[in-house]
């Protein structure tokens, strides 16, 4: 589904793919949106948990914030430059098509920005960051920015792109800061 998309992969290639039988696929799911649904519950979402989920716990969530964005550029940008992040493009192919798969990933995106907005509200009540700042506002940019950095290196297949807007993410989250680092 990653290299193909949800509606271009069919039931034969996931089969192929997981070396199983049809009817041991369909002992365990009813349909193709069942199977897409589980890859997003038990897969996409633990994996922005386990990501995302802990950085209003560092003593420096901005510095924390950064040190996710490093990390997930040094595990996964030659995967990202080739196939994009599997939520995104799981957003803009699902989210007119199928409702249900829709809500699935709508729930993670929510999640996501949740735990980010928790990392500036724990930025700014250390004092790290400026006092006036909105972070649901500022946790729905870097999540769509995070993202749209991903696009941008998938559309040209290009890491360096990756690399330069992740870059430019961090200088904004550092820009934030009241001792002006």
């Amino acid at each position: 589904m990653l290299k193909k998309g949800y509606e271009d992969t069919s039931i034969q290639d996931i089969i192929d793919k997981i070396n199983a039988t049809k009817g041991c696929l369909y002992y365990h799911f009813k349909s193709k949106r069942d199977i897409a649904a589980a890859v997003i519950q038990e897969i996409i979402k633990p994996a922005y948990v386990n990501t995302w989920g802990d950085a209003y716990k560092a003593k420096d969530p901005i510095s924390e914030l950064c040190f996710v964005i490093d990390k997930v550029y040094g595990q996964k940008a030659e995967e990202l430059a080739e196939t994009g992040c599997p939520l995104g493009n799981l957003v803009l192919e699902l989210s007119a098509k199928d409702k249900v798969l829709s809500k699935h990933v709508n729930e993670i995106m929510i999640l996501w920005q949740s735990f980010i907005e928790k990392a500036i509200e724990t930025a700014k009540s250390s004092r790290i960051i400026r006092q006036d700042l909105n972070a649901k506002n500022i946790s729905g940019f870097i999540t769509g920015s995070f993202e749209g950095c991903i696009m941008l290196s998938k559309s040209s297949h290009s890491k360096a792109i990756l690399e330069d807007c992740f870059s430019t993410l961090k200088d904004y989250l550092n820009s934030l800061r009241t001792d002006g680092r």
